[in-house]
């Protein structure tokens, strides 16, 4: 699909639903020349091109069963509420199982993707392709860079940069702006975590920032409008679908939070995104013109 644009949008473990279109599209056969993701989105991109979708659906319906997935001790130790090192690290596995993508299927697929990052100290939003990256560590370096949520996450550092998640750059977490400046694209296949009426708040976690971060000032002031571009985002979408030109897959209920992790919960999530990715599917092809 070399006119329309893959987007993912972020959300943490509401990941659980977009993740079941890694596997509606895989059925599908339904290839994008540009996939583009941030946050836990990241991982939808990596599974997408390395087309793995029993990866797509445990990473986030059963990986976070495992004790070293994140939690309070994690948290208290410094690698965060989610477990970054390990979440997204070569070791990470369920069982015996190794939770991390083919990466050798990443690089033979033609398909190229971006991935976003913020940058604390100068406020830049990186978008990351694979020319970029050298490797699976490499890959999943700036895979935890672009998932790391402040507070709930440490920084990554890249370069001798300090990185946060990439939905703190100028749309907000849906990241158009790659798709729209990078590529050109015109055309958007929009993946939501949030419903269609959903509107983003001021963050209660801006106190919090500002008492962890106060090195980062730019961190701190896209934390206290960050709700403010999220919403303006969203509207331009919307208005780009009325003019023909985007198709949002929204969830018609959100019942996760960003730290969900009962994995009844998740699955059942993940099975009524997969429900609702194959009832849409032919209005998706339409879409893509592919009759």
């Amino acid at each position: 699909m070399s006119d329309t644009a893959l987007v993912f949008e972020g959300g943490a473990m509401r990941s659980a639903f977009s993740s079941a279109m890694v596997q509606a599209l895989l059925e599908e056969g339904i290839s994008f020349d540009w996939t583009y993701g941030n946050s836990a989105s990241a991982v939808h991109v990596s599974t997408y091109l390395s087309r793995e979708p029993e990866l797509a659906r445990d990473y986030f319906t059963v990986f976070p069963g495992d004790p070293l997935f994140g939690g309070i001790r994690p948290f208290l130790h410094g690698d965060g509420f989610f477990n970054a090192k390990y979440i997204f690290g070569p070791d990470a596995r369920v069982e015996d199982r190794r939770m991390v993508p083919d990466w050798n299927a990443i690089r033979s697929n033609p398909g190229d993707f971006r991935i976003s990052g913020f940058n604390g100290q100068t406020g830049e939003t990186v978008h990351w392709s694979r020319e970029d990256m050298h490797g699976l560590d490499d890959f999943l370096l700036h895979a935890r860079a672009s998932a790391s949520l402040p507070v709930l996450m440490p920084p990554t550092r890249i370069g001798g940069d300090a990185y946060f998640d990439g939905a703190f750059g100028p749309t907000g977490g849906i990241p158009v702006d790659a798709a729209r400046e990078k590529e050109g694209f015109e055309r958007l296949l929009v993946i939501m975590t949030r419903t269609r009426s959903y509107r983003k708040g001021p963050s209660r976690f801006t106190w919090a920032v500002k008492r962890m971060f106060p090195q980062y000032p730019a961190l701190i002031e896209s934390m206290h409008d960050r709700h403010v571009r999220y919403n303006r985002t969203r509207d331009w979408i919307f208005e780009q679908e009325r003019l023909g030109r985007a198709y949002i897959f929204a969830p018609h209920r959100m019942p996760l939070g960003n730290g969900t992790r009962k994995l009844n919960e998740l699955a059942e999530t993940y099975e009524a995104g997969l429900a609702q990715a194959r009832e849409e599917m032919p209005l998706i092809r339409r879409f893509l013109n592919l009759h």
